[in-house]
């Protein structure tokens, strides 16, 4: 399969969902979800890198997002995109896997374990407070009203989005670009999600409950620059679940896995090796 992934799709209660796949034939599981607007390609390098050491990677287009059906009418709630996941999750048959999200995607992997503790070997929680402080909610809303609802040109997109990646490389963006926009008839570009998703984002997300709820190793893991995650709130959240523990990525913000994706994946290959799941199969 090499560094290109399968192109999959199921269906969820009448809904066509999208998935990527790399190393199908290899046994250990990873299952990664994107944050709010992005899609399963946002994993690209850390999924090649994970397969690359005989791991099966799956990267989930969520409910909105990619090219999985959007909900009509708009349902972009935790408990849709976890209802999605859990489906998701007994379609495919995934046992003893390990569940890494960022952002958004974070929330939901999160709960999941919380939810479904006897499945989840291992947890990676990326950059995002377990109780969103009232602000995420109104940037996202500020976002639903002034981002442009088209782009003229792929250096468009790019300088647009750039000013979320404090260190990204600028080639890692206009890849991401080919993939998070797609062009119309008009020859206009357009995200390639749902813009509904940025205004139903759920304002009573609230996982500190659940947290003592997770059986299995997690990180929680920020960009040493991140405004989402403060390092106090991540090291907190690391104490509440009873085998976490906490990491820090330097020069990355909050896209960690963009800003600085050598440093993240190292992080996440050494926790995977601290938790036995990354060994001679």
């Amino acid at each position: 399969m090499g560094n290109f992934p399968e192109d999959r799709f199921i269906e969820i209660d009448g809904r066509r969902v999208h998935y990527l796949e790399w190393g199908a034939d290899h046994r250990r599981s990873v299952l990664l979800l994107h944050g709010i607007g992005d899609n399963a390609h946002i994993w690209d390098y850390c999924a090649v890198d994970l397969s690359g050491q005989g791991l099966r990677v799956i990267a989930l287009d969520q409910r909105g997002h990619g090219l999985s059906d959007w909900a009509d009418p708009p349902g972009y709630g935790c408990g849709d995109y976890v209802a999605d996941l859990k489906k998701f999750i007994e379609e495919l048959d995934l046992a003893g896997f390990v569940l890494m999200g960022h952002s958004m995607g974070a929330l939901h992997a999160t709960y999941y374990a919380a939810l479904e503790p006897q499945r989840v070997a291992g947890l990676v929680h990326a950059d995002i407070e377990p109780c969103p402080p009232a602000w995420n909610k109104k940037y996202l809303l500020n976002l639903y009203n002034e981002l442009p609802s088209f782009f003229t040109s792929i250096d468009e997109y790019v300088e647009t989005i750039r000013k979320n990646y404090l260190h990204a490389d600028l080639k890692m963006l206009y890849e991401i670009a080919l993939h998070e926009a797609v062009r119309g008839e008009d020859g206009n570009l357009r995200p390639r999600y749902d813009r509904e998703v940025l205004s139903h984002f759920d304002p009573s997300y609230d996982l500190v409950p659940h947290l003592g709820r997770i059986s299995c190793p997690a990180l929680v893991i920020r960009g040493r620059e991140s405004r989402v995650m403060s390092e106090e709130a991540a090291r907190q959240m690391s104490r509440s679940i009873p085998k976490g523990e906490f990491a820090q990525i330097e020069k990355a913000a909050h896209p960690l896995h963009i800003d600085n994706p050598i440093g993240f994946q190292q992080e996440i290959s050494r926790f995977l090796r601290g938790i036995e799941f990354l060994r001679a199969h």
